[in-house]
C-alpha cells in the first residue's frame, strides 16, 4: 500500500505520525520532531482533525480525495465511482 503524504513541506506521512503516536508521543512533539505544519500550514487542520485532542484517525471525510487503484501494484486508476 502506498504511503499517504499528509505534510508535503517536511514529507511526513500518515505512518510516520502513527508510529510515533503509538511510541506514545504527542502531536505537539511530533510537530516538533517532524515539522508538520510548519511550513505552509495546509496539514496542520488535516493533523488536528485526525490526531488532534478530539481527533478521530478513522474520519472518513479525510479519505474524500483518495485515489483507488487496481491493487495490482500498477498504480493504474481504477473506474470504480
Amino acid at each position: 500500500m502506498a504511503e499517504i503524504t499528509i505534510c508535503y513541506c517536511f514529507n511526513v506521512t500518515k505512518e510516520d505520525i502513527e508510529k510515533r503516536l503509538a511510541e506514545g508521543k504527542s502531536l505537539d512533539e511530533i510537530r516538533a520532531d517532524t515539522g508538520l505544519g510548519w511550513g505552509c500550514g495546509g496539514c496542520a487542520r488535516m493533523a488536528e482533525k485526525l490526531w488532534g485532542e478530539n481527533g478521530d484517525p478513522n474520519d472518513p471525510s479525510f479519505y474524500f480525495n483518495a485515489v483507488e487503484t487496481d491493487n495490482s501494484g500498477t498504480g493504474v486508476e481504477s473506474d470504480a465511482d
